[in-house]
């Protein structure tokens, strides 16, 4: 059964109207109005107020953004900085199994076009070890082109897929109640949340451990890496699952001695140089949760694959190519990457997708970002 979600619409508007530029708050009063609340499915909790603390977090992340970029374009609220955003196929195995033939995965052998952006996860653009010259989260964004069927978000036209994954299978944050006390910091400290990081609640130890781990990952190239989706969506209409995405090749490149500023997006296009690399292939892969004690609204909790083991869904292939082009490097930068394009098939679920889902679009339209793509663009070669 399906319950729908009260949401503090009023609240964020009048938030946003007190932080913001008129233009400003308007444009996300206006994404607001336009994608209706999302209902909770039945594997979801909401706590009580977290629409009006999902409100606040808009406020402050446009706060944020007119900190970071007083002058000039806005970047992403996160994931600014790309290490390289590529053309590639996505095609779901032929071999699928039938109980994984749902949403994008439901035909054996179709194929997308997509487009794959690997980033940094900080807030902010830096070095690619960061600032302290530590190992840094990274991001990989699917987005499949030419999707079918009931998508989420009221976008005409949109028929595309997003898969948002990070490097590590648990996010830093459990829950919106936490996001909402870590924006706060990140405004009144400046991108510094080592306050948050200091107080040792039960909460604050999770993080803790998650950016542990962050800080023991190395990475030497973006295309060496796994990936994962780390929060829970919708499998269809009545299942659950998680994501994943594994290279193939067994490379892994050691991260320079002397690491230059950009030392990832170098090694990806010596990977993919078009006269002297090779394609990048990985294997996609999906977590059926088959267990009710596998957490849903923690996004910190990892689901043990001895209890739900992973199942190989679909290929990706990067083909050689120079992404450094500069049509190729601007159309992807224009682009906005969201867990909520996508179908209703595989509605994001759980209070850090609830929270991506509002978030992202008052991000996007911040930063003014066009119309979904419907295709490669015929660019002038």
């Amino acid at each position: 059964m399906m319950r729908r979600r009260s949401a503090s619409v009023a609240t964020a508007a009048l938030l946003l109207a007190v932080s913001t530029s008129p233009r400003q708050a308007a444009h996300a009063e206006e994404a607001r109005a336009a994608a209706p609340a999302a209902p909770l499915t039945k594997f979801e909790k909401a706590p009580q107020g977290e629409a009006e603390q999902i409100g606040q977090i808009i406020a402050l992340t446009t706060q944020l953004l007119q900190m970071r970029y007083p002058e000039g374009m806005a970047r992403r609220g996160v994931h600014p900085k790309d290490h390289g955003c590529v053309k590639a196929t996505f095609t779901v195995n032929s071999d699928i199994p039938p109980n994984y033939r749902a949403g994008v995965f439901a035909t054996p052998g179709k194929k997308y076009p997509a487009w794959i952006r690997f980033s940094n996860a900080t807030p902010f653009l830096a070095p690619d070890l960061g600032k302290n010259g530590k190992p840094d989260s990274r991001g990989m964004a699917i987005k499949l082109i030419g999707v079918e069927g009931d998508t989420l978000l009221n976008e005409p036209g949109a028929k595309t897929q997003d898969f948002l994954l990070i490097n590590l299978p648990a996010f830093a944050f459990p829950n919106v109640s936490e996001y909402l006390e870590v924006t706060k910091i990140q405004l009144s400290n400046h991108d510094d949340i080592l306050p948050f990081l200091t107080q040792n609640t039960p909460e604050r130890l999770k993080t803790r451990a998650v950016v542990a781990k962050i800080l023991q990952t190395n990475v030497g190239n973006p295309l060496e890496s796994p990936y994962f989706s780390a929060a829970p969506f919708l499998y269809g209409s009545d299942r659950v699952a998680k994501f994943s995405v594994t290279p193939r090749s067994a490379e892994k490149t050691p991260v320079p001695a002397n690491p230059t500023t950009n030392y990832l997006r170098e090694a990806m296009k010596k990977s993919l140089d078009p006269a002297n690399g090779k394609p990048a292939v990985f294997d996609f892969k999906v977590q059926l949760r088959n267990d009710d004690s596998l957490p849903i609204e923690d996004a910190t909790a990892e689901w043990s694959e001895t209890t739900a083991p992973q199942q190989n869904v679909a290929t990706i292939e990067i083909d050689q190519q120079d992404f450094d082009d500069a049509y190729q490097v601007t159309e992807c930068e224009h682009m906005a990457f969201t867990p909520w394009h996508g179908l209703t098939a595989h509605q994001p679920i759980g209070g850090i997708n609830r929270l991506r889902r509002d978030v992202y679009i008052a991000s996007s339209k911040f930063r003014s970002q066009p119309k979904e793509p419907t295709g490669f663009p015929k660019w002038p070669w």
